[in-house]
């Protein structure tokens, strides 16, 4: 499956286990393992305990580098994206994450 916006988590939703990708223009590159069910419907943050395998290159890398590799959630990932850019949305958001091909 392309990663593209139609794709998107939100749309499609995702099974426990997954490895999402990121479509948005500030989250290219990012790549989280979710592993809880994300139900197709939500927009806002992937739901449950996530582990962030790459941060990608964009805006928000630097400030996801402390989450490489070990288990977080949506609520951590926004916390230390709003310290250095306070308006942004998170990364970990359904609609702008798709699932990853295998």
């Amino acid at each position: 499956m392309a990663l593209h916006k139609r794709n998107v988590v939100s749309l499609r939703g995702a099974a426990a286990g997954s490895v999402l990708c990121g479509v948005g223009m500030n989250n290219q590159g990012v790549r989280v393992r979710v592993f809880q069910e994300q139900k197709r419907g939500n927009d806002g943050p992937v739901q449950g305990r996530v582990v962030i395998l790459d941060v990608g290159d964009n805006r928000h890398s630097d400030s996801l580098r402390p989450l490489l590799n070990r288990t977080t959630d949506a609520v951590e990932v926004v916390r230390l994206i709003r310290e250095h850019h306070p308006g942004c949305v998170s990364v970990a958001n359904a609609n702008i994450l798709a699932v990853e091909s295998e």
